[in-house]
Parts: structure tokens; C-alpha cells; sequence
């Protein structure tokens, strides 16, 4: 007898409620090398992304805290190499501000938010969205700076409670990973309620310049 016919004349053996233990565990390995195979690639480019625009930021403070140094020193005595030095800062502001722009535009904001729950909505019939929570908005503190300072960038958490078959939340997964935004998976959960519904929850954070995030 094959090391297979034993397992499954084995598994064949086990009482229904058993069984149901093997098969909700068998299932629930699969969706999470399932989630760990789509998200890996998107989290780690949101790691990247996100640790430049947290440099980019750092720099631009720097950067706006010695141009007002220097304008106070020129008040005090009108120099031609502070005036220089405060033209460069300016550009150096513009340009950090730019590449803070461009970091923030692959961020998901408030209105593509709205779209991406639509997109969510529309993917499956099947699914419905049976909760929504936004959490109070987390100022991102940049390296070397104080607590008093304003913050320059701030991380949002949306949590979002997915019903429907493995199949439907599965497919839901997979078109968030294609949208062109990106966006932190916190935590996901899952469980099924009555087979085959299940219900998915998943706790997405982001970040931008804004305080006032989403409101919903």
C-alpha cells in the first residue's frame, strides 16, 4: 500500500468534525501562501517608496530650517553669500518639494480611496463590503526630529470587512494588487462564517502630506 492510499484510508477513518478541522486547515494554508505570493512583491516597493519620500522629507525640514537661519542673519547684516546661500536652499526646497510630490503620487489619497471601494464593489457581485473604519491619522516623525516640529507626513489605516466565497475575496485580492497605488497591508484576517461564505479583513495603511486623509 502506497504512503497516499494510507493517508487518505487514514483521513477516511476521522470523524466529520475531523475532517472539517483537516480541510479548514489545509484551506487556510493556501490563503495565506496564497496573500504572501500577491503582496510580497507590492510591500516590498512600498518599503522603498516610502523610505525615500521619509528622506526627501528629512531634507526639505533641513533644507527650510537653514533658509530661515540665514534670513534672520541677513536681516541682522545684509550680506551677498547669504543671499546666494538662501537661493540655493530655495531651489533645493523646490526640487525636495517636487520629489515629494512624485514620491506621494504613488500613495493612494482620499478620492482614489473612494474609487478603489467602488472598484471593489463593482469586481463581485458576490462580495460585500459589511464594515468600513478609518483610524486617527499618525504624524511619521523623520530621523533627528524634535517632537515640537510640525510633521511633514502623516500614515492612514483603513480597515475593511470583505464578505463572500474563497473565490470572490480571492479575486478582490488580486485586483487591489494590480491597482497602480500603493498601499501597506497591516493585517489580514480571515474566517469562514458559514461555508462557503467567509469574511476578509484587511487593515491598509498609507501615506501623504495630509493630515485630513479620508473622511467617510
Amino acid at each position: 500500500m502506497s504512503a497516499w492510499q494510507q493517508q487518505s484510508e487514514r483521513f477516511s477513518q476521522l470523524k466529520p468534525r475531523e475532517k472539517n478541522l483537516v480541510f479548514f486547515g489545509s484551506l487556510a494554508l493556501l490563503i495565506y501562501l496564497s496573500v504572501i505570493y500577491l503582496l510580497e512583491p507590492a510591500y516590498k516597493q512600498l518599503q522603498l517608496s516610502q523610505a525615500q519620500q521619509l528622506r526627501s522629507a528629512k531634507q526639505l525640514q533641513d533644507a527650510t530650517q537653514q533658509a530661515e537661519l540665514f534670513r534672520q542673519q541677513l536681516a541682522i547684516d545684509a550680506n551677498q553669500h547669504y543671499r546666494e546661500q538662501i537661493q540655493v536652499l530655495e531651489q533645493q526646497q523646490q526640487q525636495l518639494n517636487a520629489e515629494i510630490r512624485q514620491s506621494a503620487s504613488h500613495f493612494i489619497g482620499a478620492e482614489q480611496m473612494v474609487a478603489l471601494l467602488r472598484n471593489v464593489l463593482q469586481s463581485s457581485q458576490a462580495v460585500q463590503v459589511k464594515s468600513l473604519q478609518t483610524a486617527m491619522a499618525e504624524p511619521v516623525r523623520l530621523p533627528g526630529q524634535q517632537a515640537e516640529d510640525p510633521a511633514l507626513l502623516f500614515q492612514h489605516k483603513t480597515t475593511l470587512v470583505l464578505s463572500g466565497s474563497y473565490a470572490d475575496l480571492f479575486q478582490v485580492l488580486q485586483r487591489m494588487e494590480q491597482l497602480p497605488w500603493l498601499l501597506n497591508w497591516a493585517e489580514l484576517r480571515y474566517k469562514v462564517v458559514t461555508y462557503p461564505t467567509a469574511e476578509l479583513a484587511l487593515t491598509l495603511i498609507t501615506v501623504s502630506e495630509y493630515e485630513d486623509f479620508i473622511r467617510l
